[in-house]
């Protein structure tokens, strides 16, 4: 039975002829460990198809994606893939907007975008509508989520070089404007489509 490796070699890099060479092993050495990993890629490739036509349902929008997505961004450090701990950093990051000039800009109004009624400056980020998605996603639906997240910032750090400092802190007004470029809704919707979470 003949089979398409091209869904394979874009999921997980692995070189066609590798894959190839491990088909053949199929019939000559059924317990060889390439056989069982190459039946498992298969699998997961399924498994990951069925969870994206799921996570499709949870009406994640371009606002939420743009929260995971800034927060990951200056969080590369945070343990992304337990969920708890990936929650209690979030409303770390919510609550984390300064009174630094660079604040005041527009990328990190879209951040921090609601204000406090209590008399001060301060601004939240809302993150309570992620939370809540979050708190509805399966562990294979939300490793997947956040995978694809990954994905995407993979695709934004090839187009500029962060300077990587403590959240905005001496971040120029110049490298502002690009991050707002770079994380603005068309591009969020252009590259997340496939979720399509302009519903």
């Amino acid at each position: 039975m003949r089979f398409s490796y091209k869904k394979l070699v874009n999921r997980f890099l692995i070189p066609r002829p590798t894959l190839i060479e491990w088909q053949k092993r199929v019939k000559q050495d059924t317990s060889n460990w390439r056989v069982e990993h190459l039946n498992y890629l298969r699998e997961q490739l399924v498994v990951e198809e069925l969870t994206l036509e799921e996570l499709k349902s949870k009406f994640i929008l371009v606002e939420d994606i743009f929260l995971v997505s800034v927060f990951m961004f200056f969080n590369d450090t945070c343990d992304c893939i337990n969920k708890n701990n990936f929650k209690k950093e979030l409303r770390v990051f919510a609550y984390a907007n300064r009174q630094n000039v660079e604040y005041r800009h527009e990328f990190a109004l879209k951040i921090w975008s609601i204000e406090l009624n209590d008399g001060s400056e301060k601004r939240v980020a809302n993150y309570l509508n992620v939370i809540d998605i979050l708190d509805n996603l399966t562990a294979a639906q939300f490793s997947f989520f956040i995978r694809k997240i990954k994905q995407f910032l993979e695709h934004i750090r090839t187009k500029l070089k962060p300077s990587h400092t403590d959240l905005l802190d001496g971040v120029t007004w110049q490298e502002l404007h690009m991050y707002n470029k770079a994380f603005n809704s068309a591009n969020i919707v252009q590259y997340f489509e496939y979720l399509d979470v302009n519903h």
